[in-house]
């Protein structure tokens, strides 16, 4: 039927296409990095003769080349083509490795390929557009944008541990790192020139907005949690004078110690409690389920709750999930278990773009996660190896869960305690002296 004369379809806002690449990026970045890497934990170390410790060894070299780059790519996120540039680069460069991966035959040559150049290619992919990108294209519709962003992480240990456990039953570990490879060139690639800094570099305002409707300020709409932060936002200088910025990179280094071993090594966990490896491989998708399933309503609070209200509880009910995981007695209570920790643990994943985004504003946005990303990546780096380290020592992980679960109790305190920043020129009024402004 021909569409009627003078009837005009809305025109599709970019940052909605902008959303479907970080979901889809995002999938790559936990289901290769973490929960991918898991099903190749007992394979690749029986057949080539390594310890715990020397194969989460790399994924700890992964984490450290992604912190110390950070600094010098995060203003890059902020420049009008450095987002596409870097994506393409990763794209190409985490696909080639991972068929490398498949002729290893040392260690030194995984530490290249998996800690080195899969390093260097996690911190322009998925992450990046979720924590710079996306939030410079939404302002008001900000949390439930993130909190759909978040479903791509999500859908690593959803879709990845299982298909490559079975390409592993079928062939082996190195046609499973070949194909990894393969789906990562053909699908990363397309995607990465999509990419789009900010609206405005396409002559569009955040969230859609026409012209004529003022641009929207930051910060959440709700009378519970006024907005503090002018439209531009901090700098990065005036960030790091505030508390708050300081009381949340401690907490997600806390949390860095935890995803960054902990979820690594769940599924080994499993297995060496006597639960076979085709369904401890489940546990991933239990985990992605409960996880990814409340990451939208998780989002839309964000537009509702103070955020600090949000990720705090949250950080404690993970904790406490931990300690549950460590008395899973079977099949059933392991899926129903994992899939708790994934629940809780999902509503950080999602609201941690949020808060920065919201607490410092989106003009300097790259550059601030290029400061507040080491502190992240030097914690998450060391805790496969500690983790692996303690489990050769003892035998057991529960010592290792157990300082776990402390750090989320701690991180969940530090977070009720970091309120919003005030913006300089309102500090300055209401403190009586000069305004200084604020950078846009």
């Amino acid at each position: 039927m021909n569409r009627p004369l003078g009837l005009r379809l809305p025109k599709l806002y970019y940052g909605w296409v902008l959303l479907g690449v970080a979901i889809i990026a995002g999938s790559f970045s936990t289901g290769v990095g973490v929960w991918g890497a898991s099903v190749f934990v007992r394979p690749m170390t029986e057949e080539m003769e390594w310890s715990r410790a020397a194969f989460y060894g790399a994924l700890t070299f992964q984490m450290l080349v992604g912190g110390a780059l950070a600094p010098i790519v995060g203003p890059m996120q902020d420049t009008r083509t450095g987002p596409m540039r870097l994506m393409l680069f990763s794209a190409v460069l985490l696909g080639v490795s991972l068929i490398g991966l498949r002729y290893i035959d040392s260690l030194w040559q995984f530490y290249l390929l998996f800690g080195v150049s899969g390093g260097i290619a996690q911190i322009t992919g998925g992450f990046a557009l979720s924590m710079t990108i996306l939030p410079k294209w939404f302002v008001r519709k900000r949390g439930r944008v993130l909190g759909i962003a978040a479903m791509g992480p999500g859908l690593g240990p959803m879709l990845y541990p299982v298909s490559l456990q079975a390409l592993i039953d079928a062939s082996d570990w190195r046609m499973a790192w070949f194909v990894l490879g393969i789906v990562a060139l053909c699908v990363l690639i397309p995607l990465s020139f999509l990419v789009r800094t900010r609206p405005e570099d396409m002559g569009l305002l955040p969230d859609g907005d026409s012209p004529v409707r003022p641009e929207p300020v930051e910060g959440p709409q709700s009378a519970s949690q006024p907005r503090t932060i002018a439209a531009g936002g901090l700098t990065v200088r005036e960030s790091v004078r505030t508390l708050s910025f300081w009381l949340i990179v401690a907490a997600f280094a806390l949390v860095g110690i935890g995803i960054g071993g902990f979820h690594a090594n769940l599924v080994p966990f499993y297995q060496d409690s006597g639960i076979p490896e085709s369904v401890a491989a489940l546990s991933a998708t239990a985990f992605a389920v409960g996880s990814v399933s409340f990451r939208p309503v998780w989002g839309l609070l964000a537009e509702r709750v103070p955020l600090r209200y949000l990720i705090g509880p949250q950080l404690i009910l993970t904790a406490g999930t931990v300690l549950l995981i460590l008395n899973v007695g079977g099949q059933t209570s392991m899926l129903i278990v994992t899939g708790l920790h994934g629940l809780t643990i999902g509503a950080y994943i999602t609201l941690m773009g949020v808060i920065v985004a919201d607490y410092f504003g989106r003009l300097h946005l790259g550059a601030i996660n290029g400061v507040l990303r080491p502190f992240m990546t030097a914690s998450g780096a060391a805790s496969p190896l500690f983790i692996a380290f303690l489990f050769d020592l003892q035998d057991s992980y529960t010592l290792a869960f157990l300082i776990i679960a402390a750090g989320w109790l701690l991180a969940g305190a530090l977070m009720l305690l970091a309120k919003p920043p005030r913006s300089p020129e309102r500090a300055a009024t209401a403190s009586g002296g000069p305004s200084t402004g604020t950078a846009v």
